[in-house]
């Protein structure tokens, strides 16, 4: 007797158009999650950085300081390459790994770029906070990432993902406490 063993899905590889197009793609994209941003260093190294982000005209939208290390990888290579994920406990995991090229956006052109993506992870009254108003003023660059490649992943149909979601046999995943 053979038994079926449950594999991880197969991720897919999107190519231009086929990027923004894709259907698990674009989930991630209408979902407030935290991407994480990868630069190359001047010795070759990989800088990966969580940041938040937001979608729109064909493109990604980050705010950043323009002393930042990210702003200064981009200046000498404009490659860089934007996860986004979304991952739960066990095996409900879905995500992209967006690979593409950014344009570093200054002054007043970068201003609504800069709002839109904090309007995106912080409402109204908060951003009226002063030492939220404080802090967000440090983003003085927008970074436009245009994704050229893409590799997606998604294993929450898979059968040992719904095992442990029927199960409970997932253990959760731990959140860190704010340091004061």
């Amino acid at each position: 007797m053979i038994v079926a063993m449950s594999q991880p899905t197969a991720s897919r590889e999107l190519r231009g158009k086929a990027v923004f197009a894709d259907p698990l793609v674009a989930e991630l994209l209408a979902a407030r999650t935290i991407g994480v941003l990868a630069t190359i260093e001047p010795d070759g190294w990989v800088h990966a950085v969580p940041m938040w982000w937001a979608a729109g005209d064909g493109a990604i939208m980050l705010a950043t300081g323009s002393r930042s290390r990210k702003v200064q990888n981009l200046e000498r290579d404009v490659r860089a390459t934007l996860v986004l994920h979304d991952s739960r406990p066990g095996a409900e995991v879905c995500g992209t790994s967006l690979r593409g090229r950014v344009q570093v956006v200054r002054g007043a052109v970068a201003q609504p770029l800069i709002a839109q993506v904090h309007r995106r992870y912080v409402s109204e009254s908060g951003r009226s906070l002063r030492e939220v108003g404080e802090f967000l003023s440090s983003d003085d660059v927008a970074l436009r990432f245009v994704p050229e490649t893409a590799t997606t992943w998604d294993e929450r149909p898979t059968a040992a993902s719904r095992a442990l979601r029927e199960t409970g046999g997932a253990l959760p995943l731990e959140p860190t406490t704010p340091r004061e």
